[in-house]
């Protein structure tokens, strides 16, 4: 395995998108997208931040609901779809990929509540990939 093929680089990076999960398991979205907007920025203009771009979509989508702007929730859901699968190698590394799919492939045709929303959690699969680092 190549370790840090996706994204996180450095622990300080790693603990950053951690805490953006816990956030966004406790529902606290603009916490955790706060977060991971931080990482996006820490990471600067590089490849590895793309697959990012799933978790960011996934806070975007809670707003749209609040707002009732059900165009873009669908959009960013679609989009949010678009960028796990071409990223799904590398996040899979990190986290559970299949039932954020299995939750974005359900909802992108047709309007979801916060109370669905509220129901996807993201699951950490990154045990290797802490014991490669010592960590574990």
């Amino acid at each position: 395995m190549t370790l840090f093929c996706f994204m996180l680089k450095s622990q300080n990076e790693i603990d950053i998108f951690e805490k953006g999960i816990q956030y966004f398991n406790s529902n606290q979205y603009e916490m955790a997208h706060s977060e991971w907007e931080t990482l996006w920025k820490l990471i600067g203009h590089q490849p590895r931040r793309t697959g990012l771009k799933v978790f960011l979509q996934l806070t975007g989508v809670y707003q749209n609901i609040v707002l009732g702007k059900w165009d873009a929730v669908r959009y960013g859901i679609r989009i949010a779809y678009q960028r796990l699968l071409e990223n799904e190698l590398y996040l899979s590394e990190w986290v559970e990929v299949n039932s954020i799919e299995e939750f974005l492939k359900k909802y992108q045709e047709k309007d979801i509540s916060l109370k669905a929303f509220d129901e996807l959690n993201i699951l950490k699969n990154w045990g290797s990939v802490h014991k490669d680092l010592g960590t574990e």
